[in-house]
């Protein structure tokens, strides 16, 4: 049932593979896009992950926080980053 529910919330539900990719692509580029950090976010409040995923999340959030990473903007209607 829960699971269920966050699908319906969450649509674009990021999976270990996805954040790998988006930890590893972040900090070669030195940023995130919003819709990537509002998922993040959405991930780390929303499921129990594994200690693993959930230190890649922290680390993400906080560099953004820091200043270590910028977040780009990212235009929900043209599907494309500004």
């Amino acid at each position: 049932m829960l699971q269920r529910n966050l699908q319906r919330e969450f649509p674009a539900m990021l999976t270990d593979d996805n954040l790998t990719e988006i930890f590893a692509q972040a900090w070669h580029e030195g940023r995130i896009t919003s819709l990537e950090r509002q998922q993040l976010r959405n991930l780390l409040l929303a499921c129990s992950l594994n200690l693993e995923d959930e230190m890649l999340v922290n680390r993400l959030l906080y560099a953004i926080r820091r200043g270590w990473l910028t977040v780009k903007e990212y235009d929900r209607s043209l599907q494309r980053q500004l």
